[in-house]
């Protein structure tokens, strides 16, 4: 039997890899934009002052953590889409699995990170409380699609994988909403606050309408 592809589908294939190409080059720009100036952590206190703003030096006495956080949201942003464009196609299917333990390898490093920051933050519960739930989103969601997989349930694989990939992009919501928020004339502690819990839950709870919705 001939399955044929209805136009309705072939319209959410074509939004589905521009909406990932999109994703791709969004979490490219947010690396050179605004991971990079955090390689300063590496050295001295008074070289990072030159290159990072005050509430980034905030993290100063943890950056432990911080570049833990960092480290594994990178590697879970840049092998996230290629995930996702290899499961949407079907292709490369070895590939697909080792990159997937790659991935959960990012998001278990970035997890620790996020925890260990949540833990001992200085900028307050609200920030605190949404960093911890932002790392319990990421390890839930993942833990998942990993579970999924292992049934061969590949439907809810692939949507608990986007799901995963949501929370992993709340790496760039964060400091866009950050930036948006600073720009109106909030102060910064109020912007970390909301978005610290907005970055990943907002995203979530709009696929998941949006994922109702079909």
């Amino acid at each position: 039997m001939i399955s044929v592809e209805s136009p309705t589908s072939r319209a959410v294939g074509v939004a589905a890899k521009v909406l990932i190409g999109l994703a791709a080059l969004a979490a490219i720009a947010f690396i050179v934009i605004a991971i990079f100036p955090y390689r300063a952590m590496l050295g001295p206190q008074d070289a990072a002052r030159q290159v990072l703003k005050d509430f980034q030096l905030a993290y100063w006495p943890r950056r432990g953590w911080l570049l833990t956080h960092v480290a594994g949201g990178v590697i879970a942003l840049l092998s996230g889409p290629v995930q996702l464009w290899l499961g949407l196609h079907r292709v490369k299917i070895q590939v697909h699995r080792k990159l997937g333990i790659v991935y959960m390898a990012g998001m278990a490093i970035g997890s620790v990170g996020a925890i260990g920051l949540a833990l001992q933050t200085d900028l307050g519960p609200i920030v605190g409380l949404g960093l911890f739930f932002l790392a319990m989103a990421w390890i839930s969601t993942t833990s998942l699609a990993y579970v999924a997989i292992r049934r061969r349930l590949v439907d809810q694989h692939r949507e608990w994988t986007i799901r995963s990939y949501v929370v992993t992009f709340a790496f760039v919501t964060f400091r866009a909403g950050q930036v948006a928020l600073m720009g109106a004339g909030l102060p910064v502690l109020t912007a970390l606050g909301i978005m610290s819990w907005a970055c990943w839950s907002v995203p979530l709870l709009h696929y998941g309408a949006s994922y109702s919705g079909r």
